[in-house]
């Protein structure tokens, strides 16, 4: 078990990785202040990526360790990216995969970093957050707008690296109400792997958030959340899932079939 804030894990199967604490992008149905962290210092808790590194080589992971870039920060600020890409190379040259989650765009030339180090597909899966279209500039409002983060899409297109639809969380009827205006982005785009996620809340339910042994959040999931699963498997080329874990573990699965 490693618990430092920046850094968490229960076991070796997983370890959440943040560059920094806090995030700048002011969405209303944020969680971290319920964990304690302030948003307006983010600058200046900066950890630098030879400093996770070292810890996290110190608590003992193996290859097969999942990665996961955020949870407590946006990695992909551009205050803290340059030690996020870094953290990327590092890992994606270790053999571990990697996912990153983020409300930003990622584009084409910093992802080319990363192509020559990948070895096999969904060795690094990115998820583009979006939990509302039509209402995003009030209940996002510090995040890149949709025009830029849906741009991350093309890396699927143009390098080969899987970008997922990450519709999470599903806020309570509200993210249902742009449905079709999400089927028109998998459509434009071609996305392939979407997942629709429950939001954190301090509501008690069966299930603790897996970044956090504190009790403090749970998975709270409504009924949108299935009638959006329905109608987006309706489409039929698209793979939905309910947690980011299990499109890593798709692609882990499918590279292990590739090679037997």
């Amino acid at each position: 078990m490693i618990d430092t804030g920046y850094l968490f894990s229960r076991d070796d199967k997983r370890i959440f990785v943040n560059t920094c604490l806090g995030c700048t992008g002011k969405c209303s149905y944020c969680y971290l202040s319920k964990m304690g962290y302030d948003n307006e210092s983010i600058v200046s808790k900066i950890k630098t990526s030879e400093e996770l590194i070292g810890e996290i080589e110190n608590y003992g992971i193996s290859t097969d360790t999942l990665i996961t870039l955020g949870c407590f920060s946006e990695c992909w600020d551009d205050n803290n990216k340059p030690e996020t890409i870094k953290l990327i190379k590092y890992f994606l040259q270790r053999g571990n995969q990697i996912q990153l989650s983020t409300k930003k765009e990622v584009t084409i030339q910093e992802a080319r970093q990363f192509e020559d180090l990948t070895t096999y597909l969904g060795q690094l899966v990115i998820f583009v957050s979006s939990a509302t279209i039509s209402q995003w500039n009030k209940i996002e409002k510090g995040t890149d707008s949709l025009n830029k983060r849906f741009n991350t899409f093309e890396l699927s297109n143009q390098l080969g690296i899987p970008t997922v639809l990450y519709m999470k969380p599903v806020l309570n009827g509200i993210t249902i109400k742009d449905i079709d205006l999400y089927k028109e982005v998998i459509k434009k785009y071609g996305i392939k792997d979407v997942v629709v996620g429950s939001i954190f809340s301090e509501e008690h339910s069966e299930e603790t958030v897996h970044f956090s042994d504190k009790g403090l959040l749970y998975y709270n999931p409504n009924s949108d959340e299935s009638q959006i699963k329905k109608q987006l498997m309706q489409l039929g080329n698209v793979k939905v899932f309910s947690r980011s874990s299990q499109v890593t573990q798709y692609y882990k699965e499918k590279n292990k079939d590739i090679e037997r």
